[in-house]
């Protein structure tokens, strides 16, 4: 008697274009929603510019906290499940946002010991002179700071790096506040074989926010160019995790 074998679920292919098309149709469709959600973000940006000593304050963990739950309330909003405000999907959704955390900052840690590398491997004379005069005075600035070569650099790991230790969490979140199956494995298993449609896509994201940090500095903006193309940038982000999440979750 022949075995049987199971047959393999065939990979859900995602395309850029066709998520940036939904998003777009959806901000149509839904403009005063998206202007109150743009106005609410530009209140919570300027009040952080506002608070003294930034995240050092202990008027940050209020920010913080209520800033989490805002955008839980968008996401309840956006699949209208109510109450839009709900404590067991608010607190459901630390887990997979926390191990989120631990992952950016493990890997975070990860990135900051690699200059450190070839210091371990012996190149001490060479080395030195490379990191104190490239690598240690760009490691001390700002993203925004960086200008040329470094920032193309930075913003290509980022981009790389975003696929496994943002999207696929942010994905994993989404689905904690509808209550839903939240763990990463099976994130994993949905969006198998789309890495480079999520780098494309982090990559279109990520652009207009590296342009706006360099012409705010150009011309001496004080950030307010940056904090506006970041708010606008970040809601659109938010739609744009939705609709993937749309892709993978609900429509296969």
């Amino acid at each position: 008697m022949p075995q049987m074998t199971m047959k393999k679920k065939p990979l859900i292919k995602m395309h850029f274009t066709q998520i940036f098309r939904e998003v777009n149709h959806y901000i149509a469709a839904n403009p005063m929603f998206v202007l109150c959600v743009c106005v609410v973000n530009m209140v919570y940006m300027l009040l952080l510019k506002a608070i003294p000593g930034g995240i050092q304050n202990p008027a940050f963990i209020v920010w913080i906290l209520t800033y989490y739950i805002f955008w839980c309330f968008f996401y309840r909003y956006y699949y209208g499940l109510k109450p839009y405000f709900s404590n067991k999907a608010i607190f459901g959704s630390l887990t997979p946002s926390t191990k989120a955390l631990f992952l950016l900052a493990l890997c975070g840690f990860g990135v900051a010991l690699l200059p450190m590398v070839p210091l371990f491997l012996g190149f001490d004379d060479v080395y030195m002179d490379i990191y104190e005069n490239y690598l240690q005075p760009a490691s001390q600035k700002d993203i925004g700071q960086l200008s040329g070569i470094t920032l193309v650099i930075v913003y290509s790991v980022l981009t790389l790096l975003a696929p496994p230790l943002i999207c696929k969490p942010y994905l994993a979140w989404i689905s904690s506040l509808r209550q839903q199956n939240a763990s990463f494995r099976k994130v994993g298993d949905k969006t198998k074989g789309n890495y480079w449609q999520f780098v494309i896509i982090s990559a279109i994201l990520l652009v207009p926010e590296a342009v706006a940090s360099q012409l705010d500095i150009h011309f001496n903006l004080h950030n307010w160019l940056d904090y506006t193309v970041s708010t606008v940038i970040f809601i659109y982000t938010n739609i744009v995790f939705a609709k993937i999440y749309d892709f993978f979750y609900l429509k296969h």
